[in-house]
């Protein structure tokens, strides 16, 4: 059985995305930082429709609790297939308003935790000779964005580590990129109607909903292609 790692999967894309892979029969490996509970009863709901569902805890923040997450799959599964780097965090801010801890914080969990993820998947994937990374950017990650000066930096930066991955090792694990649109998560809850409607008036776009996110990551993980950076709108 093919296993999975999918960060920040607690909640929003990444349960969705959790649950995808759990129903085409992969063993899931759920990481989660504080949503215990949530990310808890979301392997009892897979569980219950027997699928193969285990949590990883870890602070992706914090390099060591990123190893010793790695060091836990290695040991209990001796094998990764598919690196999801879903987890992020969101910071909507003006420019001067941004402090050097909020500025340090985001790039650790949404540009520096998917480096080092993808450091140690790509140890167990040149062991078994494959493998495969999604980076989950944003359309944020393509254009910038009005008071979204951090985010937006840390998602163009997995585009940049999404390309420059396949071109370093991309004959053996295809690395892809995807970048949805608005999603109806949490993540967006700080946006007003007035701001949505602008944004979608702009870009012609909709408000996506997590599942469909989470089907595109599935089919970009599992294609034989690599360095690809996909809009989902």
């Amino acid at each position: 059985m093919k296993t999975v790692l999918i960060t920040g999967a607690s909640r929003g894309i990444g349960a969705e995305t959790a649950k995808e892979f759990a129903k085409n029969g992969w063993t899931v490996l759920i990481n989660y930082n504080k949503s215990q509970s949530q990310a808890q009863e979301l392997q009892r709901q897979l569980t219950n429709l027997g699928c193969d569902v285990h949590l990883m805890q870890a602070d992706l923040s914090n390099p060591c609790q990123v190893e010793q997450m790695f060091e836990k799959i290695n040991k209990l599964f001796h094998r990764l297939d598919v690196l999801v780097n879903n987890a992020g965090q969101s910071l909507y801010s003006q420019l001067q308003d941004v402090t050097v801890w909020q500025f340090d914080q985001l790039m650790a969990v949404n540009a520096r935790a998917p480096f080092l993820c993808s450091q140690k998947a790509v140890d167990l994937f040149l062991k078994q000779g494959s493998g495969a990374i999604v980076n989950v950017s944003s359309i944020w990650g393509l254009q910038g964005a009005s008071c979204e000066s951090v985010y937006s930096m840390s998602k163009f930066a997995l585009i940049g580590l999404t390309l420059s991955l396949h071109e370093e090792i991309g004959d053996f694990v295809n690395v892809n990129c995807v970048c949805p649109s608005i999603v109806a998560t949490d993540m967006c809850a700080h946006l007003t109607d007035e701001e949505l409607t602008a944004f979608l008036d702009e870009h012609c776009g909709r408000i996506l909903k997590a599942e469909e996110v989470a089907k595109s990551i599935y089919e970009v993980a599992t294609t034989d292609q690599s360095g690809r950076i996909i809009e989902i709108k």
